[in-house]
């Protein structure tokens, strides 16, 4: 009867130590699994984990989730943010870039008109040189012809040069049009590889 009495109270004590064990320790350690105590930190097969709320669910519920696992959460949320406000950036570009482009639209036709005149002028002048025959005349001709060489070759180089800026301004247009979709795709990307390395079990 005594041993069926130590049997009994030995079972009991048992029971006791179990139910005192850890809720955490009831199951393997690994992404998802629940436990109770937050930022608690562990190790499992030389991985390391951590307690905490998953950041790419909305569950307040906490869960051992691996260093990888939050560190690329934490890169997907950085990038999520980053791009809002890289998107918005671009966004307000848009305008600024197309008053630009309108700008030196203007100035280049007017550039433009300027080379038109002065090549009319030095086509004349160098008509009246080919004509001359006193040599005062020449001298006075030869003089304009170089002058409205030289001329041509300054509006010349003014649409050349708002030409290229025009370029700039409509190369950048496209970029803040088109780089708001692959900021978002990069950001799905992102999402992607940290669920995937958030998977449950992992």
């Amino acid at each position: 009867m005594r041993k069926f009495a130590s049997i009994t109270i030995a079972l009991i004590v048992a029971a006791g130590v179990m139910v005192a064990l850890p809720a955490d320790a009831a199951a393997k350690v690994s992404n998802g699994v629940a436990c109770t105590k937050l930022n608690a930190t562990t190790s499992v097969s030389g991985s390391k984990y951590k307690c905490s709320k998953n950041p790419l669910s909305t569950s307040k519920k906490l869960t051992w989730l691996s260093i990888d696992c939050l560190n690329s959460a934490a890169a997907y949320t950085k990038s999520q943010k980053d791009s809002l406000v890289l998107i918005a950036n671009l966004t307000a570009q848009i305008p600024v870039i197309d008053l630009g482009i309108t700008t030196e639209t203007a100035n280049k036709a007017e550039a433009q008109k300027k080379v038109d005149e002065t090549n009319l002028r030095l086509t004349a002048a160098k008509a009246k040189l080919a004509a001359a025959t006193i040599p005062a005349d020449k001298a006075a001709y030869t003089s304009a012809v170089a002058a409205w060489t030289s001329a041509a070759r300054l509006y010349t180089s003014q649409v050349n040069k708002i030409t290229l800026n025009i370029r700039k301004l409509e190369a950048a247009k496209l970029a803040a049009t088109t780089q708001p979709d692959q900021l978002k795709s990069d950001v799905e990307n992102t999402k992607s590889n940290a669920q995937l390395i958030c998977t449950k079990g992992f």
